[in-house]
């Protein structure tokens, strides 16, 4: 289960189709609508209006869309998003990690080089 509330997930809705959510938020979020049919049921309201505007503002090929549909697209887009960047963050950690370790390997093989010649 997740650590927020429902008080707070409502409160992250907005945010949430805005797309203002840092990662953690974001996972958080997810989680707690994922077991709570309430706050989904909120979330997929505030999703259909704010799908239904985008609508009315772009121009109109007179198809119907199926906005529940769209919700769990979104959704799951969100869900590859977070696992993409904890992947780009770990590789960045190993890389950083790495340049660290060739950095301390160089420093001890010139600091014996250089005993070696005194």
């Amino acid at each position: 289960m997740s650590d927020i509330d429902c008080r707070i997930a409502e409160s992250m809705v907005t945010k949430y189709i805005n797309h203002t959510l840092s990662i953690n938020e974001l996972e958080e979020f997810l989680d707690h609508i994922e077991h709570c049919s309430s706050c989904y049921d909120e979330l997929e309201t505030y999703f259909i209006v704010h799908e239904a505007i985008q609508q009315l503002d772009e121009k109109d090929d007179g198809s119907v869309l199926d906005f529940r549909e769209l919700l769990e697209q979104d959704i799951r887009r969100t869900r590859r998003h977070i696992r993409q960047k904890r992947w780009l963050h770990f590789l960045s950690v190993l890389l950083f990690s790495a340049v660290l370790i060739a950095v301390a390997v160089f420093a001890i093989f010139l600091a014996m080089e250089i005993k070696h010649f005194l």
